[in-house]
């Protein structure tokens, strides 16, 4: 068991670092690139919690049952609440770019 704990508190901590990444990244973006930096985080940021919350939510299951499962998943939804984001437009904008530079549109 305890072997499946760390491994989804190990994918916790890549998509924490993949998401900080990202909005770092977005936030370094000259000018002229900051939408599209600001949409890639959009995406990379909702999908990361996507991914935590069902890590922790298997994690949590293997540590605890019965009522204490019940409370730690009712904390979990608190911290976890996110706002849907149109992740359709951000992607459909993200491969816009794409196809306008031809290439890579981060390079």
């Amino acid at each position: 068991d305890e072997q499946e704990v760390l491994m989804h508190l190990a994918d916790l901590v890549i998509d924490a670092y993949v998401a900080d990444s990202a909005l770092l990244r977005a936030r370094a973006a000259g000018a002229g690139a900051a939408a599209l930096h600001a949409a890639t985080a959009t995406a990379v940021v909702h999908e990361a919690a996507g991914r935590v919350e069902v890590s922790a939510r298997q994690a949590l299951a293997a540590l605890a049952e019965g009522d204490t499962l019940r409370v730690h998943l009712a904390a979990l939804r608190r911290l976890l609440k996110l706002t849907p984001a149109n992740l359709v437009a951000v992607r459909r904008q993200i491969a816009d770019a794409a196809v306008a530079e031809g290439a890579y549109p981060f390079a």
